[in-house]
């Protein structure tokens, strides 16, 4: 069937946003599919086409109505002759946008004909751009096409991104996809750029990349643009694990957070929250200021000093013996601090030089078009519970804040992509059991204000209703792959809305689909997806060979 033989004919009731057509008999019984964009061709010359989305598709057959004459032959499982019964099938249109690039003013007409369409033969009518325009990733492919990627406007990254998708839906491969679109952005004819990011990688999944860095060929073509590559673990890691002994280690400097957050982190890391907790927050914001007034000019080693600790305990001795702490607050504070040494004590967070407490760390990561990988998962974070890795999350996002604002206020221009993992341990919901975590109000400041100063945060949640609203909100496009049931109001409130064709999608994507919606998609409408298997670094997390592993156990033993 070539591209301009016609599929259908438009019937009667169309309106500027839907249409019903019947399909013609060579694009009946499954040649053409739900979800694929078509053309509606007008009769009247000199009027531009339409393109549309088929959103359902109802074959008919006389022969098969309930109560019709032929119930009783069906019944006892005689064979009916349907090759003379009156069959067809009706398509439901969703109508876009009128070609090239425009709004539909006026309905198409009954007779009017559907034709196939090739996306890539009308890349401009439907994007408005080419693929050899500057500032856009061409990502993934429509849905029903082998090879027909959509751009991905580059400009519209610091308005923020979300990805959703719950296990096994293609969600990781697919966004592995899109870290490889943001690390060779075309700028030239001659010349591409790598949009600088921090990953926060919750389960391993791009640790690929550090790998794939560290044994790349020079001569490799591929990411030509990327500075570096570097993955982080925890310092423990690192010393008890000899394969990631060479390895960046975390570490984090406390002395970026003002003597307010570090009370409050504090006191979140000890009891989970800080509700009922005024009084030991008001001692240690008093202690911690009286230090600083006594010529303590590092809050960070009062914790890394086990000398200077013993000053911090004596002089909370002075202050509540002068009443200036409540004496009942005391034994609390003490406790809180006993547990928060334990980020010292088991991980050496502090004492640990990292390049993550560089002062330029920040300038060399956004300069050299680096990319940060900080491995969170068991191989990279092996034992770390969840209250530590909120702890560094806090320190990483206040670092980002504090230095882009900077930067701003400077008159210097900066960007990076703050990609965020398993987001509902970080900025979680009131529905979500883990509690509260410090790392949301300053993640909720990335998501207000990091826009304005090119600090783009990229969330990706299995469960989005589980990741603060608010939050979730200030996100602009979404990337949204097979969800659960019970997510599907829940994102349809936070993208403004899907259409109905595909809204009743969302739920049974297969693996690798997604629907585009927002801000970097280019067209008004969402888009269905799929992500060709073409990922240039391959995807190893998660990968298993049962059956090989089985039959090597059973010879061995």
């Amino acid at each position: 069937m070539s591209d301009k033989e016609g599929l259908g004919i438009i019937l009667t009731g169309a309106t500027t946003r839907e249409a019903k057509c019947q399909l013609l008999e060579n694009a009946e019984k499954g040649k053409i599919k739900e979800g694929i964009l078509i053309l509606v061709q007008s009769k009247e010359k000199g009027k531009n086409p339409i393109l549309a989305r088929i959103s359902q598709i109802k074959p008919h057959n006389a022969f098969y109505t309930e109560g019709d004459p032929w119930s009783e032959a069906r019944r006892k499982g005689m064979d009916i002759p349907e090759g003379i019964a009156r069959q067809y099938e009706i398509c439901n249109l969703e109508l876009l946008i009128e070609l090239p690039s425009g709004e539909i003013t006026y309905p198409p007409r009954p007779g009017d004909t559907i034709t196939r369409i090739d996306p890539k033969a009308h890349e401009e009518d439907i994007f408005g751009v080419t693929r050899d325009k500057q500032g856009y990733s061409w990502y993934g492919s429509l849905s029903g096409y082998e090879d027909a990627p959509v751009p991905l406007d580059i400009e519209k990254i610091p308005m923020h991104m979300a990805v959703f998708g719950t296990t096994g839906s293609g969600k990781s491969y697919d966004t592995g996809s899109l870290i490889e679109k943001f690390m060779e952005i075309k700028a030239s004819e001659k010349y591409s750029v790598s949009f600088p990011m921090v990953i926060i990688d919750a389960n391993g999944d791009y640790s690929d990349y550090a790998n794939y860095f560290k044994n790349k060929d020079d001569d490799d073509d591929h990411f030509r643009p990327v500075g570096w590559v570097k993955r982080f673990v925890f310092p423990h890691v690192t010393r008890n694990n000899p394969n990631l002994s060479r390895e960046e280690p975390i570490g984090i400097d406390l002395d970026i957070l003002s003597t307010q957050e570090l009370s409050e982190t504090i006191i979140m890391y000890y009891k989970g929250g800080l509700e009922g907790s005024e009084m030991q927050l008001h001692g240690i914001k008093t202690l911690f200021d009286t230090m600083k007034l006594e010529g303590a000019n590092s809050i960070h080693n009062l914790f890394a000093d086990p000398d200077k600790y013993e000053e911090l305990l004596e002089t909370l001795e002075k202050l509540t013996k002068s009443k200036k702490i409540p004496f009942q607050s005391k034994p609390s504070i003490i406790r809180a601090f006993e547990k928060f040494m334990e980020i010292e004590e088991k991980y050496h967070l502090l004492s640990t030089k990292s390049k993550l407490t560089d002062p330029l760390f920040i300038d060399e990561i956004t300069t050299e078009g680096g990319i940060a990988i900080l491995d969170f998962s068991e191989d990279g974070a092996t034992s770390v519970e969840i209250q530590t890795k909120q702890l560094v999350m806090t320190y990483i996002a206040s670092l980002l804040f504090t230095k882009f604002t900077k930067f701003k206020i400077e008159g210097g221009s900066r960007f990076l992509i703050f990609l965020v993992e398993e987001a509902q341990n970080f900025i979680p919901s009131q529905s979500y059991p883990i509690g509260s975590s410090l790392a949301k109000n300053k993640l909720s400041l990335i998501a207000t204000q990091g826009r304005k100063f090119g600090l783009s945060l990229c969330l990706i949640t299995q469960r989005p209703s589980f990741v603060d609203k608010i939050v979730l909100s200030m996100c602009n496009t979404f990337f949204i792959h097979r969800i659960s049931p019970g997510d599907v109001s829940y994102v349809d409130s936070i993208t403004g809305g899907l259409p109905s064709s595909i809204a009743n999608r969302v739920t049974r994507l297969g693996q690798g689909e997604l629907i585009l919606t927002g801000q970097m998609n280019k067209v008004p409408f969402p888009l269905l997806l799929h992500i060709p298997g073409d990922r240039i670094v391959p995807h190893t997390a998660g990968t298993t060979n049962v059956i090989k592993t089985l039959v090597n156990l059973r010879r061995k033993y």
